[in-house]
């Protein structure tokens, strides 16, 4: 293994890894998966969504053609496991009477179709995860004991696979859910060798997104545990502050950015006037913004025009707004993309209108692009990434404001040209080998001085 990452064997937990779905989170996991591989850490992938494993397998092999997951193997899911070689859950069933639930359960079978566990649908709580509602476990005929909850399976899991390596083990959990379940109390514990790095994806406060807004409750949740895990990895020094001044310094924590990506294979033929919008059509985006803005551009540069890549519940509002303002000849909707290679290739600027983000990888892609980025000044992200250059910030929500900066790089090349040199440059500096560092600094503290928590 490198320098970058102390030897471990790392565990990469998310809840799902769906091709096209749940937008930026599943490409920045893969990518982070990829860029530890790089780095010597050859991480396992682990899901615990309960899909059949025909579907997993299709996953697995889209992301293999993808180029985004190493081999079909890099990727284990918790119910395919169990499928496959139920041993495991066997022996961390606990013996004795199965609690009775008054919740319905749903039927995990292998490939033969014997039932291998059960599982409770929890509906209308939004805290199911932390129920202690059994999962019934078993044999071949009938069952043959319990988990207490899906917290207890997922550790029980996570401890299977994690026994299986002789080295020290770095679990690197992507999903706040899952991360409360692992750190609550209850057995099995977790084994006390496992250290826990929790990443963060997303904005932790409500509108109007200040440091100090309400939080909702999956947050405050987690909040309440976070002292539980060996470190919490936020994407932004601006974030982590902000959630320091709040709470206070009693969670671990350090700042792994996402890397921005390399350069794209596709050389840059930027089409005058174009502006990319390049994200799901959901009203936390505010594409709504962007076309108001193309309707105060064109005033001024006609040639402005927006190709806006993604799909989602705002579309028709969107072809409804662009007819009102009198600009839908100049508003293409391309649907969704898997590879934008093309999109990046003819942008002519990038614009980002959120209420609020995590860290947007468009933004780094952008940057490693040469395309010039205009963003809301909203958390969290833009701010931390533009620092070294490379676009422009407009106050959070000012549509005017967002117009001009528009007007400004698509009529002045200079401008342009300056911005696209300095975003380059910027990406450089942000590589995966400075994320690597960042996320070998957590690791190193965590194997050397793990935090208390139940079981250990």
């Amino acid at each position: 293994m490198t320098d970058l990452l102390p030897d471990a064997r790392y565990l990469v937990l998310a809840s799902r890894l769906l091709p096209d779905r749940d937008g930026g989170f599943t490409i920045s996991v893969l990518r982070r998966a990829l860029d530890m591989a790089a780095a010597g850490a050859e991480p396992l992938l682990l899901t615990i969504d309960p899909g059949e494993t025909a579907d997993h397998d299709a996953d697995r092999a889209e992301w293999v053609r993808r180029g985004m997951l190493s081999a079909p193997e890099a990727l284990r899911n918790l119910f395919d496991d169990a499928r496959a070689d139920p041993s495991w859950l066997r022996a961390a069933a606990l013996a004795g009477p199965i609690p009775g639930s008054a919740w319905p359960y749903r039927q995990i079978r292998d490939a033969a179709g014997a039932t291998v566990l059960e599982l409770p649908v929890v509906s209308g709580d939004p805290a199911w995860h932390l129920t202690d509602a059994p999962v019934r476990v078993w044999g071949e005929d009938g069952p043959i004991g319990w988990l207490p909850g899906y917290a207890g399976l997922y550790r029980a899991w996570i401890n299977a696979v994690a026994a299986r390596s002789d080295d020290p083990v770095v679990l690197v959990c992507e999903a706040r859910q899952v991360g409360e379940a692992l750190v609550a109390p209850g057995e099995p514990a977790l084994a006390p060798g496992i250290r826990i790095l929790h990443t963060t994806h997303a904005c932790h406060v409500l509108a109007p997104f200040h440091p100090d807004s309400p939080m909702d409750a999956a947050w405050e949740r987690w909040f309440a545990v976070a002292d539980g895990f060996d470190g919490v990895l936020w994407l932004t020094p601006t974030q982590q502050s902000d959630v320091e001044r709040r709470l206070g310094g009693g969670i671990r924590s350090f700042v792994v950015p996402h890397p921005a990506p390399d350069a794209p294979a596709l050389a840059p033929a930027p089409v005058h006037g174009r502006i990319l919008v390049l994200n799901s059509l959901i009203p936390r985006k505010r594409v709504d913004h962007v076309i108001r803005a193309l309707a105060i551009v064109r005033e001024t540069r006609p040639e402005a025009h927006v190709h806006v890549y993604g799909d989602g519940v705002e579309r028709e509002r969107i072809v409804a707004l662009a007819d009102e303002l009198g600009v839908a000849e100049a508003v293409v909707l391309r649907g969704h993309t898997s590879d934008p290679g093309e999109a990046w290739s003819e942008a002519d600027v990038f614009v980002l209108a959120s209420t609020n983000e995590g860290q947007p990888l468009v933004v780094l892609e952008a940057l490693a692009a040469g395309v010039p980025v205009v963003s809301y000044d909203m958390p969290y992200g833009p701010r931390d990434t533009l620092a070294r250059g490379g676009g422009a910030l407009v106050a959070d929500g000012d549509v005017d404001g967002l117009a001009a900066a528009l007007v400004e790089v698509i009529g002045d090349r200079m401008v342009r040209d300056r911005l696209s040199i300095e975003g380059q440059a910027a990406a450089q500096d942000m590589d995966a080998a400075s994320s690597m560092r960042a996320l070998g600094d957590a690791a190193r503290v965590a194997l050397d001085d793990p935090v208390a928590r139940p079981g250990r």
